[in-house]
């Protein structure tokens, strides 16, 4: 598996028989792509064999059972092999990142958006689930290689908004890393191999059918995504697969999503005090009408760190002046009546009663804004006799894409640093460009 030479700073131009803008989000086209395997032991665990930053080649091997050091492979004509005892398929020993790869509009250059930030998540993640954690030299290495051995499927750049000279949602090349325990066994013991994985897929956006408006949220009140001391906080399958019910049930209820709530702290009778963690797969942020910008702290260990959710945050807090005419237009009151404070803490239900704009944030969804949260009825066989309390809120401001003032403005400025339109110091380091030399690619800035 080789790179491409560092002197070819720009990908080649998108394909034109491509329809990159009507792709789902879902893994699309599998006969084009090529994933990258490397297998370890965990007492072997990463080591120069797999990837040597000191002579880098442009190559990562992995030492095969029938003694190849091959470690690219097409996607549909050669899939990993996995047995029925395949620790991570009886255990769940999975984690993996999420990140994207755009062209730029003002470069055309292949840039990926802070991969950094999900190297410190995977590590932490690995610990989590008895893993050996790849470096950082060789998580990003491995990034950048796959992608590099896709670039054929990179969406062209989104086109800029006439109006306002911002550049509007386009499809991206998702790439998804993987560690998984990949050994055979039968009983609860880390696995005895693990395989590190990195697979693309080019995807348009994660709410597509959510075309004329917000999102309509349900707040779930028995089901528990996550509770303290356990995996809330960790990017892994049984983080995901705890929702996957609850979401069927609730878009047959009519909702796109649920927001979960943390069970310990509801208490009938008490639904307004009970506090918000986030969505299936998304965080969540309000606007208050005292000009507070918040979302749920990670303090509890029961949500996940999202890149998007830390990156809005840097935002805010380093534009809360540009923020202020935006924020003040979205309570409704002149700017000198209002100031933008931005903050992490315990949001409870009744926040919600106080919220003037709610948007989630996503690497697949970016930024997208909340026209409604409300409950449903309990089955009969639920209610032990009694009433539940129910909630129903609405938010004007989301009724319509891209969202109220705040929502619209904070997704504006996420695009602008994509686009390499803004800048400040909290940024300067959030875009790698894919064919820079690997030590430039992966900076030492980890922030």
């Amino acid at each position: 598996m080789r790179s491409t030479s560092h002197q070819h700073r720009l990908p080649p131009p998108a394909k034109d028989d491509i329809n990159f803008q009507s792709l789902p989000w879902n893994l699309n086209l599998p006969d084009q792509h090529y994933y990258l395997h490397l297998v370890t032991t965990p007492m072997e665990g990463w080591t120069n064999l797999h990837y040597d930053p000191t002579t880098d080649g442009g190559v990562l091997t992995s030492k095969r059972t029938d003694g190849t050091l091959e470690s690219l492979h097409h996607y549909s004509q050669n899939p990993i092999r996995l047995t029925p005892a395949t620790t991570s398929l009886n255990y769940g020993t999975t984690i993996w990142e999420g990140l994207a790869c755009r062209r730029s509009p003002t470069s055309e250059k292949a840039l990926v958006f802070r991969p950094q930030k999900n190297y410190a998540r995977f590590v932490q993640g690995a610990h989590a689930m008895c893993l050996p954690p790849p470096s950082y030299e060789l998580f990003m290495r491995g990034l950048q290689l796959v992608v590099q051995n896709n670039i054929h499927l990179l969406p062209p750049s989104p086109d800029i908004d006439p109006k306002t000279g911002v550049p509007l949602g386009g499809a991206k090349l998702y790439v998804r890393p993987m560690l998984m325990g990949s050994g055979q066994q039968l009983g609860l013991h880390s696995s005895p191999q693990v395989s590190l994985v990195y697979f693309v897929s080019p995807t348009g956006s994660y709410f597509q059918g959510n075309a004329m408006g917000g999102l309509k949220l349900h707040l779930e009140r028995r089901k528990s995504r996550a509770a303290r001391g356990g995996l809330g906080s960790v990017k892994c399958c049984g983080n995901y697969a705890v929702t996957m019910r609850p979401l069927l049930d609730a878009k047959k209820l009519g909702f796109d999503d649920n927001l979960y709530l943390d069970l310990d702290t509801y208490r009938e009778s008490s639904l307004q005090e009970a506090i918000l963690q986030e969505l299936s797969a998304a965080n969540i942020f309000l606007v208050l009408k005292t000009g507070e910008i918040v979302t749920p702290s990670l303090k509890r260990g029961t949500i996940l760190p999202g890149v998007t959710r830390d990156s809005v945050l840097e935002l805010a807090k380093a534009f809360t002046d540009e923020l202020q005419p935006v924020v003040a237009k979205s309570v409704g009151v002149s700017s000198s009546d209002i100031a933008v404070t931005v903050s992490e803490r315990d949001v409870r239900v009744k926040d919600l009663l106080d919220a003037v704009e709610v948007f989630i944030t996503g690497t697949a969804a970016e930024i997208v804004p909340v026209q409604s949260i409300a409950t449903s009825p309990s089955p009969k066989d639920e209610l032990d006799g009694g009433e539940e309390e129910s909630l129903s809120v609405t938010f004007p401001h989301g009724q319509s894409l891209p969202g109220g003032p705040v929502t619209t403005k904070l997704l504006e400025m996420l695009r602008e640093v994509m686009a390499e339109k803004r800048v400040c110091d909290a940024t300067k380091d959030w875009l790698c460009d894919l064919y820079e030399s690997p030590a430039v690619f992966r900076k030492s800035n980890m922030k």
